[in-house]
């Protein structure tokens, strides 16, 4: 099922928006009609596949009014929500691209939609629920559902993975090891800050007047075991 019938599928699921997301094209004030968390439910811009962060203001300003209409929205449940998300990030990643050859590239599938929405999914499911109502009501939407959330991410992670052609074999990176800058010269891992495909890694450089200064870099890495 791809993005459009998946929007489809939800719309004769839960029904057409009634009204528009913002109550005018100022994009200030979000309309309070528009909401359905009373029955776990999220409202969705279907042009979020063109535009995005359509539901802030500053973001919504600098594109077409038309994104905001009431014809232009669809209701899902958090699950449902990551799936949009998923294949928001998969036909946007290859209708530009051709080949997944650098993990870098993995960020077009997750940022900003799926690691946001996941983030939210996992405390739910770690603290079994939240303290705020509403987000509450979303989660009992879901709660029964932990299976099939896992099956949805381990799917997602198994898609990349087979799609991915570019090294496989990459050195796992360590403290103490010496590595060289194009510009900045000769340096060595003192500290790695986190596991696997995203690490925050810090680097002392030697630089030409001998001093040293520390730099902090986003170092991904694919490890396989």
């Amino acid at each position: 099922m791809n993005y459009d019938e998946f929007v489809s599928y939800l719309l004769k699921k839960y029904g057409p928006a009634k009204y528009d997301y913002f109550t005018n094209a100022t994009c200030k004030t979000k309309s309070k009609r528009i909401s359905r968390t009373k029955e776990g439910l999220f409202c969705h811009h279907i042009d979020e596949d063109k535009g995005y962060v359509l539901s802030h203001t500053g973001c919504a300003l600098e594109q077409p009014f038309e994104y905001q209409k009431a014809e232009r929205l669809v209701y899902c449940n958090y699950i449902e929500h990551l799936l949009l998300h998923i294949l928001i990030g998969k036909n946007a990643f290859w209708s530009k691209r051709q080949k997944l050859i650098a993990p870098k590239q993995f960020s077009y599938f997750i940022v900003p939609g799926v690691s946001y929405i996941c983030s939210e999914i996992n405390l739910l499911y770690d603290q079994n629920g939240s303290s705020v109502e509403w987000r509450n009501r979303c989660f009992k939407k879901i709660e029964n559902n932990f299976e099939d959330y896992i099956y949805i991410l381990n799917s997602f992670i198994q898609y990349i993975v087979d799609n991915y052609s570019g090294n496989i074999n990459q050195k796992e990176i360590m403290v103490g090891q010496h590595l060289i800058h194009k510009e900045l010269g000769e340096g060595i891992i003192t500290d790695i800050d986190g596991e696997e495909i995203f690490s925050e890694v810090t680097i002392h450089l030697q630089i030409v007047r001998k001093s040293f200064i520390e730099i902090r870099l986003i170092k991904e890495i694919i490890i396989r075991k």
